[in-house]
């Protein structure tokens, strides 16, 4: 087994490379400038991975790596060197770029030559872009990169540097005999399991540019592509390299091949789908916009100058990255099946920040749709939120369950799931959720909070047999009524998505829903509720799901529909009595009960789940324990 020494452990690329290392068996020690985003990363591996995993504080940008004496021993004890430590920022300062990228890769260089004289050094891998210019016979040219020149002026800081960096550590391995392998991917996307993306600033300009409409054009002709691999995949390639002996070739092209991934004009059309969004229909030369944006035109379409310079129209020599996905059994990728939760996952970091979220949830996916999920004991929990939520805002209720195993989910079109596209809306998100009960691997407690209780109430009914129990926790028992504003706008679904997208204030949306009583109080709102919610209706994916909900609420929704039949599971709803949109009559309680539908009542407002987890919790808990 190696013993790896990698920079960037804790980016997008170094942290899946770790974990892989880790779960491999090979020894990690990482370089880090602050342990809390290591011991993040920590969290998230197995016990015997963590035991592999070791880091040492230091910075690239120092001399000797910044390490203390004790330290930079235990560095001397690698036997591989990955170089992950460059931060991906297209609009970085060249001065940032020089220090950070060109002389960080001096200091390891000196740490590299030092294990290679020790005759310690199996290979050094650089993590570099498939859009360098160097290949195999660059090592041998004259080149001083440390110079003031012209080289590579048309590329930004970041692009220029880094490639000055892989110029400068082919150079250093052709002049010392020191075991290169330049790894260059194309734009890395999340893993296939999760679509979890976490760099923005590759796919996410694209993405970001055609939400704020600066995409008015398809930019045409299919020779055009933008590369794209999923992060698992690349890990899984280094790996394999760090356990192969006898390296046949210097430099891996990461990239899927061209049959794999859309044309990019293709790729633009999918992405408004996915958006929800109009896509654009006038045929528009990529190159002309490449020329555009060189020239004063980044406003115009709301992206950096040097972002399309990845959309290209060459191919690569993929055969090196072939074998080895071939050697470590990794099956063909179809980029556009797993495209839209990469973009979905994006849209909502390009929302709103990104949530710490506690140690022990990690990202999942159910039937497409994007969830949490903490091991434990016993039956599952399935949690499901309303609107004007996502499934983040479930995890303080999560957390107070104890030590059962908990799963949480996104909704299509809301957080970070993709939309359904199902022609009728509604039935898109019911068939969903009950697709998601089929997949899970045992039955579970349903709780559904607000719409997500009607969708419970729906789905539950289609899987009965994945249901121990059904948790209804304030269901919209029949149609609510709007103010004369909103319900005006509903009968546009253009109008209303504007509206909720572009006219709708944290402060108007706090007063209407203390007005509907969704909240008791100002100061029962968690803090940052009311201000993310504004933030991710403004993606119009989200907005657009929003609007399809709430006009079905308003045009066609009656009442929640009960059967004569008693259900082949336990029902119950948990009602607070604060809630000013829907009333909970005794017509509709004796209905209920008729149905063997249990009810409680507590003084608290719609959003109980949210506001008050902890009693939201305890009722759970004491209705759990008091069946079984």
């Amino acid at each position: 087994m190696a013993v790896v020494f990698i920079t960037g452990a804790t980016g997008f690329i170094g942290k899946e490379v770790t974990k892989q290392l880790a779960r491999a068996g090979h020894t990690v020690l990482a370089l880090v400038r602050s342990t809390e985003k290591w011991d993040e990363l920590l969290m998230q591996m197995t016990p015997t991975e963590r035991s592999n995993c070791n880091a040492v504080r230091g910075d690239l940008r120092k001399e000797g790596l910044g390490l203390s004496a004790s330290d930079y021993e235990q560095v001397l004890h690698a036997t591989v060197i990955i170089h992950a430590g460059v931060p991906m920022d297209i609009s970085m300062d060249e001065t940032v770029g020089r220090d950070v990228i060109l002389q960080g890769a001096s200091h390891l260089a000196a740490v590299a030559n030092e294990l290679h004289k020790q005759q310690r050094l199996q290979k050094l891998i650089h993590i570099v872009g498939y859009m360098s210019p160097f290949d195999d016979e660059s090592g041998k040219l004259a080149t001083d990169v440390f110079a003031t020149n012209e080289f590579l002026r048309e590329a930004g800081g970041y692009e220029k540097y880094k490639f000055l960096a892989d110029l400068y550590l082919r150079q250093e391995a052709y002049q010392k005999g020191m075991p290169l392998v330049v790894v260059n991917p194309c734009t890395i996307i999340g893993p296939r399991s999760t679509g979890n993306t976490e760099q923005t600033d590759g796919l996410g300009l694209v993405i970001s540019s055609m939400r704020r409409g600066k995409i008015p054009v398809l930019p045409g002709g299919k020779e055009w592509w933008l590369p794209l691999l999923a992060v698992d995949d690349l890990a899984e390639v280094i790996v394999g390299i760090v356990e192969t002996n006898h390296i046949e070739h210097q430099t891996y092209y990461a990239l899927n091949e061209r049959s794999a991934t859309p044309a990019f004009s293709e790729l633009i059309s999918l992405m408004a789908k996915e958006l929800r969004m109009k896509p654009p229909a006038i045929p528009f030369p990529v190159s002309v916009l490449k020329k555009i944006l060189h020239n004063g035109g980044s406003g115009l379409l709301g992206v950096p100058a040097n972002s399309m310079d990845f959309v290209v129209k060459k191919d690569f020599p993929l055969a090196p990255f072939q074998q080895m996905k071939a050697k470590k059994s990794i099956d063909a990728y179809d980029v556009a099946a797993y495209l839209p939760s990469v973009i979905a996952d994006l849209d909502y970091r390009l929302s709103v920040k990104d949530q710490k979220v506690p140690p022990h949830f990690h990202r999942e996916q159910i039937a497409g749709m994007a969830a949490y999920k903490k091991e434990g004991s016993g039956t599952p929990w399935l949690l499901v939120h309303g609107l004007f939520s996502e499934m983040s805002d479930l995890l303080p209720l999560a957390e107070q369950l104890g030590e059962q195993a908990v799963w949480l989910l996104d909704l299509p079109g809301f957080g970070r799931s993709p939309y359904h596209h199902h022609e009728k809306p509604i039935e898109g998100f019911i068939e969903a959720m009950a697709e998601a009960l089929r997949q899970l691997p045992s039955p579970v407690h349903l709780a559904g909070h607000s719409f997500g209780g009607f969708l419970a109430w729906e789905a539950a009914k289609r899987v009965p047999e994945k249901i121990e129990k059904l948790y209804l926790l304030q269901p919209p028992l029949h149609a609510p009524k709007y103010s004369l504003l909103l319900a005006g706008l509903g009968k546009s679904p253009a109008l209303l998505q504007r509206f909720l997208q572009k006219q709708v204030t944290p402060a108007q949306m706090e007063k209407a829903m203390l007005e509907q009583g969704v909240f008791q109080s100002a100061e029962e709102m968690p803090k940052g509720y009311v201000e993310k919610a504004g933030k991710l209706l403004q993606s119009p994916r989200i907005s657009k799901t929003h609007t399809d909900v709430l006009r079905y609420f308003m045009n066609e929704f009656r009442q929640m529909a009960l059967t004569a039949e008693s259900f082949p599971f336990p029902a119950q709803i948990v009602w607070g009595t604060q809630d000013k949109t829907y009333q909970l009559t005794k017509g509709t309680e004796d209905a209920f009960m008729k149905a063997h539908v249990e009810i409680e009542r507590f003084s608290v407002a719609h959003h109980f789940p949210i506001s008050h987890p902890q009693l939201t919790a305890n009722v759970l808990l004491q209705m759990r324990h008091g069946k079984e």
